[in-house]
């Protein structure tokens, strides 16, 4: 058998794998056919999509990552024009904004005037967090092309990460006119009018989002009378969502349901069971009346503005889950948490993540002993003067950790939300344009009375942010 027929073969019962849903047997197949043409990135592509779609991210983008490195080196760094934007497409799909954004400049030098290689190249600088390089090229891309769409979403996305609320809604009802009803527009126009803080509007159009359906006959409830009824509160997105979100179960309860489910991460079950609600891991199959969304609940109970702030914390730590004992400290010093990166999967932690040459600097905050709550390092990999733990078995292990620290440090990561929830005196660095939730201005939150966020000055200026949180937590240390 030639080395081409394996190959077509291979891609022949790949695809037919992935047909009926066998992605061990199609993922199998995809690498054969990947050793068989190792230079082809439209077959890597092929077996990152398999991975993805299993759940991997990693593997997936590990994958692409590969495949560009060989479409750079030696004899394959000649790859067609058409082949280079669909590795950057997955790349950039990926959470690899670097190596898309070199191979969507590769597709403009070779066609200057392709407003669809301007747009790419604009959304990769605006996922690596430089949203000032991106506005010239989609505006290049806008003046060959004024009415399309896709590039008027990307306009409004870029304004958006430049802090420009004003001139994203500008552009997203630019977009409006032209392509009407779109759910990917619809979010956006959430994610910028929720940045400018909670409110009814935003509340509203952030049901554009894809909502999760749980696997029962269940109502969706939009705030029917619940008293006699049960309800299961489906669980979605990451795990800094469900903590954050969780303070409404509280006011769900309040509707007197004859039984309250909750879904949330496989690891947080017992975290929130011990926090008083019967809770399941996500995907779970239960027999309810009716089923609503996690984020959905603040709009259904129809809260506006009112994010609850007051009623911080609203969870608390097991008081009989065993943590690693904490290193001695001298007196007069401060033990504190430091996490400063988020989880490997998410694929915009590129802007979310420390810049690690930074962290001497952090950790030469006088009177603090550090204690690393990062996950999947070992204490061989950990920067000096960091004291490492064994990895915790859980959210519930996390919360009684916490609870026997001075304080948090963190980046924009799930951890930030459950000490949050706690009441956990805790300090925030965050990207210049953050994630909705935290807003564009001022050093506290709403949603988090204990939090301290410490804002960068500008895209990717992490130098700015340790600085002043240099400067806060030595402050608060001396008083």
């Amino acid at each position: 058998m030639t080395t081409l027929t394996s190959l077509l073969q291979c891609l022949q019962e790949g695809e037919a794998a992935l047909e009926r849903g066998d992605y061990a047997q199609a993922a199998t197949l995809f690498a054969k056919a990947w050793d068989a043409a190792p230079d082809d990135p439209d077959v890597a592509i092929m077996l990152a999509n398999v991975h993805r779609l299993v759940g991997d991210a990693v593997l997936a983008r590990t994958v692409l990552l590969d495949a560009f490195q060989r479409a750079n080196t030696g004899g394959a760094n000649r790859l067609s024009v058409q082949k280079r934007y669909a590795l950057g497409t997955g790349l950039l799909e990926a959470g690899a904004p670097a190596q898309a954004a070199d191979c969507f400049a590769a597709v403009v030098d070779a066609l200057p005037r392709d407003p669809a290689a301007l747009a790419a190249l604009a959304s990769a600088k605006r996922a690596l967090g430089i949203p000032e390089e991106a506005w010239p090229l989609v505006r290049r891309a806008l003046g060959l092309a004024p009415r399309h769409p896709a590039y008027l979403l990307t306009a409004a996305q870029v304004r958006h990460d430049l802090g420009d609320r004003r001139g994203a809604l500008q552009w997203l009802d630019a977009h409006d006119a032209v392509r009407p009803d779109h759910a990917p527009s619809r979010l956006q126009r959430a994610y910028t009018t929720l940045l400018g803080g909670a409110s009814i509007e935003g509340w509203a159009t952030f049901e554009s989002r894809p909502l999760p359906v749980p696997a029962s006959t269940a109502r969706e409830w939009h705030g029917e009378p619940l008293s006699g009824q049960s309800i299961l509160v489906t669980a979605e997105q990451g795990v800094g969502d469900q903590f954050q979100f969780w303070r409404f179960l509280f006011l769900l309860k309040e509707c007197a349901p004859s039984r309250l489910v909750v879904e949330c991460h496989a690891d947080a079950v017992t975290l929130l069971a011990y926090n008083g609600f019967e809770a399941r891991a996500r995907g779970s199959s239960e027999s309810t009346d009716w089923h609503v969304p996690l984020l959905s609940l603040p709009h259904r109970l129809q809260l506006g503005n009112e994010v609850l702030g007051s009623n911080v914390p609203y969870v608390r730590a097991p008081v009989d889950v065993t943590v690693p004992p904490l290193p001695h400290r001298e007196p007069g010093v401060r033990q504190l948490g430091l996490v400063w990166a988020g989880n490997p999967a998410f694929a915009a932690r590129v802007t979310r993540d420390l810049d690690l040459r930074l962290l001497p600097e952090l950790l030469a905050t006088p009177r603090i002993s550090w204690v690393s709550l990062q996950q999947g390092m070992s204490a061989e990999e950990l920067p000096k003067g960091l004291h490492a733990l064994p990895p915790l078995s859980g959210w519930s292990a996390t919360a009684t950790l916490l609870a026997q620290l001075d304080g948090l440090v963190t980046t924009d990561t799930g951890i930030a939300h459950l000490a949050g929830a706690m009441g956990i005196r805790s300090w925030v660095m965050l990207q210049y344009v953050p994630d909705w939730r935290w807003g564009l201005v001022g050093e506290r939150t709403p949603w988090y009375p204990s939090i301290t966020l410490v804002r960068s000055d500008g895209p990717r200026d992490w130098t700015s942010a340790v600085r002043k949180l240099r400067r806060f937590v030595q402050a608060e240390v001396a008083g």
